[in-house]
């Protein structure tokens, strides 16, 4: 899907939230806050970048669509995504710059606070080098959680993680809160492999006014990267690639030579190969029933030029994961969809994950509906390829995703020191001794996908056996919102 989230559970229990991420996505504002802004504002660097960053906060901070909208139309962006900016809007009230953390022309990392709850946020911003430089990245995340490219941490002013049994004590009232609110889609908590909590709610079909259920099929967006990530970890166990070998070793015919001379698995992995995006006016042009393998996504994006030398900044990159799911391919001698469903799905016993094709019928299979900017809900069917990729796009059910932690976290997907490196651990050793299947998993993880009429959250904390999956068939933030509640207890 056009966008994620991606949070990060580390070892020592902290729940972190790792750049870059689409503003829209970053719900730091708690109901009935009130706004707080002014002060003098900050002087930015007269750098592509720093002019960039001025004139989206300006579009931002106005309230204004169609200031937004104008934005994003001057810097090759699409309608959409200010259709997203304006839903960050209002959640946030908007942004107020207090100080630079680091800069160069074309990236910035700027210390913020949201207007309505006075949280504090950095905001990372680039801007491709060739004129007329156009936006590449926009991301924000509380401080406190470590950045893209390492370095010292801001100390944050959010609440720690809060312990198992009093998550799950206090979530259903908030469950309860938000289907009377008009959530629609499905919560599952559970611990120690076991539900502690199901409930679904709302429409997986307005015009035949079929419910959702809890084993309802629903769009996971970026969720199915942590699958295409979990893969390439086997195949590391396996023998079969290492974290630093380069992409034309398995992809010599890619059409940038650039990349493939340069860019490494990690790079890709780690979002800092410098390979874009396919989303954009190509593919909306094209007809989405042509958009049916992971090669249909190559001329969208495989033959641009690098934003970056790989391994000096990180950009969000649907492009990236694309190609990982190539080199999955290439390695396995299988597609990416059936080398998932052989090695990960059916291993963890997950019988409704797949990509499904869209113009398949599928029982139970929830459809998306869009309402940002529009006065009624409609069906988000044309922004949606034909189907999923090993970027996103791919359906799962919340019993499933509960399957799969379990499975994860029982050391049935990988031995423990590379699901360990999938969890955000170190790297494993080449060779992995067989005895060090038996050793505990640590750490977590929690990702969040969407797009219009898409979002979904699904978090797992190892140490505390605790899941909590919220998929919604709506708008974002609308699984994010009810997730971080539940995380919060308010």
């Amino acid at each position: 899907m056009r966008e994620t989230a991606s949070l990060d559970l580390s070892s020592n229990g902290s729940m972190t939230r790792l750049l870059p991420v689409p503003l829209w996505f970053i719900l730091l504002i708690p109901a009935g806050a009130s706004a707080q802004g002014g002060g003098e504002p900050l002087a930015l660097p007269d750098t592509p970048v720093g002019k960039a960053v001025g004139l989206f906060v300006k579009a931002l901070n106005s309230g204004s669509l169609a200031e937004l909208e104008r934005f994003h139309a001057d810097r090759g962006g699409e309608a959409d995504m200010a259709q997203q900016d304006s839903g960050f809007y209002q959640q946030s009230g908007g942004l107020d710059l207090q100080k630079v953390v680091k800069a160069s022309d074309f990236e910035i990392d700027v210390e913020a606070r949201t207007r309505k709850g006075g949280r504090a946020v950095l905001l990372h911003f680039a801007v491709d080098p060739m004129p007329p430089h156009p936006v590449a990245d926009v991301g924000v995340r509380p401080l406190g959680a470590p950045g893209p490219r390492g370095g010292a941490e801001v100390e944050d002013d959010g609440p720690p993680p809060r312990p198992a049994e009093d998550v799950i004590a206090g979530a259903k009232a908030i469950v309860d809160q938000a289907v009377a609110d008009g959530f629609s889609g499905v919560v599952l908590i559970a611990k120690d492999g076991k539900p502690v909590l199901e409930r679904a709610s709302g429409l997986a079909h307005r015009g035949f006014e079929v419910k959702n259920r809890i084993d309802t099929k629903f769009n996971l967006g970026s969720i199915n990267k942590t699958f295409t990530k979990l893969a390439i970890a086997q195949l590391m166990e396996a023998g079969k690639l290492s974290l630093d070998d380069r992409l034309g070793k398995f992809l010599p015919d890619f059409p940038n030579p650039d990349a493939a001379a340069k860019v490494t698995v990690a790079h890709l992995i780690e979002m800092r190969s410098g390979i874009g995006d396919f989303f954009g006016p190509e593919f909306d042009a094209t007809p989405k029933n042509r958009v049916r393998t992971l090669a249909d996504y190559l001329p969208f994006f495989a033959n641009r030029p690098l934003a970056f030398e790989p391994g000096t900044a990180q950009a969000y990159s649907n492009g990236g994961y694309l190609t990982l799911g190539l080199i999955i391919e290439k390695v396995s001698g299988q597609t990416y969809y059936d080398y998932v469903r052989e090695h990960i799905f059916k291993p963890a016993g997950m019988a409704d994950t797949d990509s499904f094709d869209l113009d398949a019928v599928t029982a139970n299979l929830a459809v998306g509906y869009v309402s940002q900017g529009r006065s009624e809900r409609v069906s988000n069917i044309y922004s949606l390829p034909a189907r999923g990729s090993s970027a996103g796009g791919g359906y799962s059910t919340a019993p499933d995703l509960s399957k799969y932690a379990e499975a994860l976290v029982a050391g049935r997907l990988a031995s423990a020191p590379h699901a360990s490196w999938y969890l955000g651990g170190p790297r494993p050793a080449v060779a992995t001794p067989a005895s060090s299947s038996g050793r505990p998993i640590r750490g977590g993880l929690g990702v969040a996908g969407g797009s219009p009429g898409v979002n979904a959250v699904f978090e797992l904390d190892a140490g505390q056996g605790l899941v909590i999956v919220v998929l919604a068939n709506d708008d974002p933030p609308a699984a994010e919102t009810l997730a971080r509640r539940i995380r919060l207890g308010k």
